[in-house]
């Protein structure tokens, strides 16, 4: 027996519809029944949809805890440039850093003779199941018994995963995370719609990537977006913004920072996502305030924080967090947000 699941993205942004799709999954696949998952594309907004199948099916792999994920295409396998055009090409058949991946491999040619067209999303793809512990394998899609070939192939325990593959199981792997995201921190990664972006400090990147504080008002720069409590939002920082400041006022620990993110290419440097305790207008009004000024400003205060630490999920690179971000004046500054009161206990912080 199947079963037909419709799904959009904006199902999956509640916690509680997450939670009941990941139990429906779980019944359905209990009783013996097969589910088969398509976007709900009558109700499904443009911009907050999952786009193309391949994420689709990452997400859906997910949330069922899946062993494998197969990306079917119409190639055998990934290369590292088109083979027709270039006699150098060779076959990637295990990955274990997609990062790296994107440096060695050239997915931006059009055509999908060579395997190319479509697979810049089946890398995304592979990249958000790997995160949730989710082996994942591209592959020729019109031979099906090869998925089955595959999956005895590298479960036998005599396997080795460096030892070229055979023909008839030749693929790209990747290796799944030995350690996986939780479930909840992938659910607002992966699962939710972005719905905004805040604009951090030196001091704020300091606080959340390496101390992995929560986000407070007093380190945020600015708010884009228009978003409610509760939503998804990405936490960025601009160096470009901070290169540019006049350093007159500054003392040599903080022009030693400024210094060393000015070669920093990127317009802005993503530090993480996570659930905002406030609105967009009400993180405006309380952008660069302690918390203590709240009450004052919005009448109300209903955490000190805007984003918690246990709503925070950071995926900035370990290289981008050098030593030379943690200054004397970011960590006075961390240190007086740690001495803050601590707030009762938020709603929003629900069991995992």
């Amino acid at each position: 027996p199947v079963a037909q699941v419709l799904l959009t993205r904006n199902d999956l942004s509640h916690r509680t519809q997450y939670l009941n799709a990941c139990n429906t999954f779980e019944a359905l696949l209990e009783m013996g029944v097969v589910p088969i998952v398509n976007e709900n594309d009558t109700v499904s907004l443009g911009e907050i949809r999952f786009g193309d199948n391949d994420t689709l099916s990452a997400i859906t792999a997910g949330m069922v805890h899946a062993d494998y994920l197969f990306l079917l295409t119409d190639v055998d396998c990934l290369y590292t440039d088109n083979p027709r055009t270039n006699a150098n090409a060779k076959q990637v058949t295990n990955v274990t850093d997609i990062k790296a991946l994107r440096d060695a491999v050239d997915v931006s040619t059009a055509g999908s003779a060579v395997g190319t067209g479509g697979m810049a999303t089946k890398l995304i793809a592979a990249e958000l199941a790997t995160a949730a512990g989710v082996s994942t394998v591209i592959t020729r899609g019109s031979t099906p018994q090869k998925v089955i070939d595959i999956v005895e192939y590298f479960s036998n325990p005599d396997t080795q995963p460096d030892a070229p593959l055979p023909n008839s199981v030749l693929c790209t792997r990747f290796v799944a995370k030995t350690r996986p995201m939780i479930d909840r921190k992938w659910w607002i990664l992966h699962g939710m719609y972005c719905a905004g972006t805040i604009y951090v400090d030196a001091g704020a990147v300091v606080a959340l990537a390496k101390f992995k504080k929560s986000l407070f008002a007093a380190g945020i720069k600015r708010v884009e977006g228009v978003f409610s409590s509760n939503q998804s939002v990405r936490v960025v920082y601009e160096p470009a913004c901070e290169a540019h400041r006049d350093t007159d006022h500054l003392n040599s620990e903080e022009e030693r920072v400024l210094h060393a993110v000015a070669p920093i290419k990127s317009e802005v440097i993503e530090i993480g996502h996570g659930l905002a305790n406030y609105t967009s207008a009400e993180i405006n009004r309380i952008r660069g305030c302690h918390s203590s000024e709240f009450e004052a400003i919005l009448g109300y205060c209903d955490s000190d924080n805007v984003i918690h630490r246990g709503n925070m999920v950071v995926t900035v690179p370990d290289n981008l967090l050098d030593d030379v971000f943690v200054t004397m004046s970011s960590k006075s500054k961390i240190r007086a947000e740690q001495r803050a009161p601590v707030p009762v206990c938020s709603p929003n912080l629900s069991a995992i």
